[in-house]
């Protein structure tokens, strides 16, 4: 069960605009990547600098609207999650078009 701060970064991740077009860039260009045959790691995706910039940028927020500062685990769970998600969207926009 992922505790509050982890759910916030999560909330944040999936509901701000510019990390939505980051979101969207990567998961394009990780689909060109999936066609060509290459096979792809959640974790190695949810260490990625973009990815470590994504949590960065939801954390921020986080500090700023809720007041909480959000722990490394907390990061790595929800980088992960989100890792794990951009995989399926780009799993999806290989084999779509």
């Amino acid at each position: 069960m992922e505790n509050m701060n982890t759910w916030r970064l999560s909330l944040y991740i999936d509901n701000s605009r510019e990390i939505y077009s980051i979101t969207e860039s990567l998961s394009n260009s990780l689909a060109k990547k999936i066609k060509k045959g290459v096979k792809l790691s959640a974790e190695t995706l949810a260490n990625c600098s973009t990815m470590k910039r994504i949590v960065s940028m939801a954390a921020k927020m986080v500090k700023e609207y809720d007041g909480a500062t959000v722990s490394t685990k907390e990061r790595k769970e929800a980088a992960l999650k989100h890792a794990e998600y951009i995989i399926d969207c780009a799993e999806y926009k290989a084999n779509e078009k």
